[in-house]
């Protein structure tokens, strides 16, 4: 149940009830990420919130001992197993639309040009558009890149950014996560991302849309790409936000440096 891998910590908890009721988890944490992550949670028969909730729990202290912020877990919008979450003190922090993208978009490959690779040249504009859309509390959760493979960009006419695209492989697909300004068309985007995905092998690619997004979600609906599954995003926080003095808030307006995400202690 329990894998070996490097800079990643990881705990698999089995879970046997007084009426044989068996429940079962795994928990990981990478070394570049403040926050640990659900990898998988059953049980072999619909289980109680309350016995879901125990198996969260023990998970959680595993998470603490990581020194984690928190942790994330993703449910498909129907799972019975929400009720156990809330227990166990999950809280939605946002949404998400997963569309598929196939073969099918290989059409579009003489218009692929629209994307390229990211350099480092190219992180400050990402940066930028990252802190102007992503809500600010949702900042402390959604890192830019999960840094595991290098990401797409796409600019404008006049040299704005108009979107990046932070990729994550696997053996049965390559999971996207795409950000845009509201203000840009992004049709023509999403029609040739597919196509320009370097590596692919043929494997589909996994499309994530947050709702705090909706307008990538009304395009890819105009389009008619294929919804694969909407889920719930989960958080259980670890730490507590804390305020900004007041003193401190009238510098960052004077030196107008707007900072979206809130600074963060960890619970004693």
């Amino acid at each position: 149940m329990q894998r070996v891998a490097p800079l990643v910590e990881q705990a698999a908890i089995a879970w046997e009830g007084e009426d044989g009721e068996r429940c079962y988890g795994q928990i990981e944490k990478r070394q570049n990420r403040q926050h640990a992550q659900m990898c998988y949670l059953g049980c072999q028969e619909v289980s109680d919130p309350l016995n879901i909730c125990r198996v969260l729990e023990q998970m959680v202290k595993s998470a603490g001992s990581w020194k984690a912020w928190g942790v994330l877990a993703d449910l498909p919008e129907s799972s019975p197993l929400f009720e156990g979450f809330r227990k166990a003190g999950f809280t939605i922090w946002a949404r998400q639309n997963i569309y598929l993208l196939g073969a099918e978009a290989a059409q579009n490959a003489a218009q692929a040009n629209l994307w390229r690779l990211w350099t480092s040249d190219d992180m400050a504009s990402v940066n930028s558009l990252y802190k102007e859309v992503v809500p600010g509390l949702v900042q402390c959760i959604e890192p830019i890149t999960r840094k595991t493979a290098l990401g797409l960009v796409a600019f404008q006419p006049d040299g704005r950014l108009a979107a990046f695209a932070d990729l994550e492989y696997g053996p049965k697909g390559v999971w996207v996560q795409v950000i845009t300004s509201p203000d840009v068309q992004a049709a023509s985007l999403l029609q040739t991302l597919y196509a320009s995905i370097p590596e692919l092998y043929g494997r589909p690619a996994y499309l994530s849309v947050r709702s705090y997004l909706p307008w990538l979600d009304a395009t890819l609906e105009a389009l008619g790409m294929t919804r694969a599954e909407s889920q719930m995003l989960l958080v259980k926080n670890m730490v507590l936000r804390k305020a900004l003095d007041r003193n401190a808030v009238k510098q960052v307006f004077e030196k107008n440096n707007l900072e979206g995400s809130l600074p963060i202690t960890r619970v004693k």
